[in-house]
């Protein structure tokens, strides 16, 4: 019976002793959590990416805050401004985007970082904007997703690409646009754009019209193969016919009626779907694409002449004969065309009649005749021409 209660008293100093590490482990346990609360710290970070050639903002640059606990990284808006949040230990900066030298940044403190990083770009791709043998300036020049105005001195350039070669737009008001390649690289070369002068005549779409009737007939010969047309347009609103022949009795016709494809067979129209309807348009499209070219003449390839006035659809149109050259399909072609236009209501600026006869300086290899005159615009009597269903 002693002896028992001599071991249990042995015992509790070793309960006491356990507790008691318990407790300082627990103690240390916290005091770790706190220094990782600590560590956990997050900074507010508000700076600036800019061109070190332009001083422009540069988007979507990609910055990578390190630090002893890992990494993280915040991305440039549109403007080049960067804002967030970053744990305080990552004091080591990487700063990178498309078309740039990476950048790099140590501070002791986040909060000593600079308000602006500069990039330096690792291309520049540059280009001139030249019409007669003189500069454009305020043209607009779009490469990629990115677009630029020329200077005084017709010039462009364009930062941030990556190096390769790139499909260039470039655009102005009285100047047809024009299409160039933009070379970005080691060796590149400076671009150098020609923009022909615009619209000759300040013609309007005939397509803008409600209703119409166009009599055509043209002729191409091209690298021996032959095409034509003597017939008739009429639309309708969204309707189309395109006949040849007599119109009271067409050898053949096409029709497009609530976006429905019809062809003439037997003395009457039977539907044939989307196959008619692209055909009659493609039809409809080349009788307006004939009355509107005189538009995209250059006058530094073509020579115009205003001629007497004339009487045409009721009212009295101006006359303009021209006469030129120009590259059709790489074949160096002669043209003269005598174009007449609306003045009033809703025909003024509307190309009435065209003709056009146009010959390459080869043999023949080129050969297109064209007559096109709109003889109504009618609505009812547009209307009047559709065969009833």
């Amino acid at each position: 019976m002693t002896k028992r209660t001599f071991l249990h008293r042995a015992e509790a100093p070793l309960a006491l002793n356990q507790r008691a590490w318990g407790i300082a482990l627990g103690l240390a346990l916290l005091l770790v959590a706190f220094s990782l609360a600590g560590c956990t710290r997050r900074n507010t970070v508000s700076l600036r990416i800019v061109s070190a050639y332009s001083g422009k903002g540069v988007p979507n640059a990609t910055l990578i805050f390190t630090g002893s606990s890992g990494s993280e990284s915040i991305s440039s808006d549109a403007t080049g401004t960067v804002s967030g949040q970053v744990q305080a230990d990552r004091t080591q900066v990487e700063v990178e985007a498309t078309g740039y030298q990476k950048a790099f940044v140590q501070v002791a403190d986040l909060m000593q970082l600079p308000t602006t990083v500069q990039l330096a770009p690792l291309f520049l791709g540059a280009g001139t904007v030249t019409s007669g043998g003189h500069p454009v300036s305020g043209a607009s020049v779009t490469v990629w997703k990115m677009t630029t105005t020329t200077g005084s001195t017709g010039t462009f350039t364009f930062e941030g690409l990556a190096e390769g070669t790139y499909v260039g737009r470039v655009m102005k008001q009285g100047y047809a646009d024009t299409t160039f390649d933009l070379i970005v690289g080691k060796d590149a070369k400076v671009a150098k754009v020609v923009l022909q002068e615009g619209q000759l005549l300040p013609l309007s779409s005939l397509a803008t019209l409600p209703a119409y009737e166009i009599m055509a007939s043209y002729h191409r010969t091209l690298g021996g193969e032959e095409r034509s047309f003597d017939g008739r347009v009429v639309k309708n609103g969204s309707d189309t016919l395109v006949m040849s022949g007599d119109p009271l009795n067409p050898t053949a016709s096409l029709m497009v009626r609530g976006g429905t494809g019809y062809v003439f067979q037997s003395g009457a129209y039977v539907a044939r779907g989307e196959t008619a309807a692209a055909a009659a348009h493609i039809l409809q499209e080349s009788c307006e694409g004939l009355l509107g070219l005189p538009a995209t003449f250059s006058p530094h390839l073509f020579a115009i002449e205003k001629q007497a006035p004339v009487q045409l659809l009721g009212q009295a149109c101006e006359v303009w004969s021209m006469s030129g050259r120009f590259t059709f399909e790489g074949e160096a072609v002669t043209a003269t065309a005598t174009v007449t236009v609306g003045t009033t209501g809703t025909l003024k600026g509307v190309p009435v009649k065209i003709v056009l006869n146009a010959r390459s300086q080869s043999f023949f290899d080129f050969v297109y005749d064209a007559v096109v005159e709109v003889v109504s615009v009618d609505q009812a009597q547009a209307a009047a021409r559709f065969p009833t269903q």
